[in-house]
């Protein structure tokens, strides 16, 4: 990871993270995540959609997995 990816990551607070996320997430990244950070996809799938908090491990994991997509919205 490079220093303004760092820099970049740490600037943002978990809920804009989570909001990041969203916008970007595509199908299979909640099984992906899951392996990535030992959460179950059940509690993952709670957590986007803001029935459980936003851990720091899983906002970092969430935001290093879609840093370089594009917005949902802008590929229509």
């Amino acid at each position: 990871m490079s220093y303004q990816t760092k820099v970049r990551a740490n600037y943002l607070n978990r809920t804009a993270k989570l909001s990041f996320f969203t916008h970007r997430q595509k199908t299979g990244d909640l099984t992906r995540l899951s392996n990535e950070t030992g959460y179950s996809v059940s509690h993952l799938s709670n957590v986007t959609s803001q029935r459980r908090r936003v851990t720091n491990t899983i906002a970092n994991a969430m935001y290093n997995l879609t840093r370089r997509r594009t917005k949902n919205s802008e590929l229509v």
